[in-house]
């Protein structure tokens, strides 16, 4: 059978994955979304805590995505950048400087995500059992969404304090996919659902990584986040 084909297969048979210590609806019904971009070349950064931790702590009730954004091939940390990294990091802050927009050493955003979602909208994602150093990850959106509108796929490393030198729990994006263009307007289809198998790094650990999907709206701000480690409530 081939990889695509297995995928498919395994994909369809796969159940939610609960991480240990994590609640089965983690953290679907959050309204907050931090993200924390490093720079490649600032290990200290990675080491440090987030510069404003009082105001971007996240608990185990939020959402959080951590990026290497790339620097120079010899970096401390150049193996876990990741170039979609800085280009996220644009759409985050369209108004930072040039010079941070394209090498922070450590930046911090903080999103509010849509509380409610109209009737007929439906959003999350589930993934196969690793095969072969590939997941099957399909992401289900279904309803009409604001025109603009964007579906992203990734893979993403649960990394616990105290280990790879940092101090806070760290959900970093290791994979990603998109723009994934969603059904807007009078006459769309009213479902995508594309399956992707997602390569993770020789230097990730599959057993932490966890399917997530984000949409994003017409000015790259995240409105949904889901992941096949969290049940969909609504």
């Amino acid at each position: 059978m081939c990889t695509a084909a297995l995928l498919a297969t395994t994909l369809a048979a796969a159940t939610p994955r609960p991480a240990p210590g994590v609640e089965a609806d983690c953290p679907a019904r959050a309204t907050l979304l931090v993200e924390h971009f490093v720079g490649a070349d600032c290990l200290a950064c990675w080491q440090a805590a987030p510069p404003a931790l009082g105001a971007m702590a996240v608990s185990a009730r939020e959402w959080s995505l951590d990026w290497i954004t790339p620097a120079a091939d010899d970096s401390a940390m150049a193996a876990g950048a990741l170039p979609e990294a800085a280009g996220r990091l644009a759409r985050v802050g369209a108004d930072l400087p040039a010079r941070l927009a394209s090498a922070p050493a450590a930046f911090d955003a903080m999103t509010a995500l849509s509380k409610t979602r109209p009737a007929g909208r439906r959003f999350y994602v589930h993934s196969s059992l690793p095969h072969n150093g590939y997941f099957g990850v399909q992401m289900h959106a279904t309803g009409v969404w604001d025109a603009g509108s964007t579906g992203w796929i990734a893979l993403v490393e649960q990394i616990p304090v105290g280990t790879q030198d940092t101090r806070i729990p760290r959900r970093l994006v290791r994979v990603v996919v998109g723009p994934l263009r969603l059904p807007a307007g009078p006459g769309a289809k009213n479902a995508v659902a594309p399956l992707y198998g997602l390569r993770w790094p020789e230097n990730a650990h599959p057993e932490n990584l966890v399917a997530t999907a984000w949409i994003e709206n017409a000015d790259g701000r995240i409105t949904q986040m889901a992941s096949d480690r969290c049940a969909d409530p609504r």
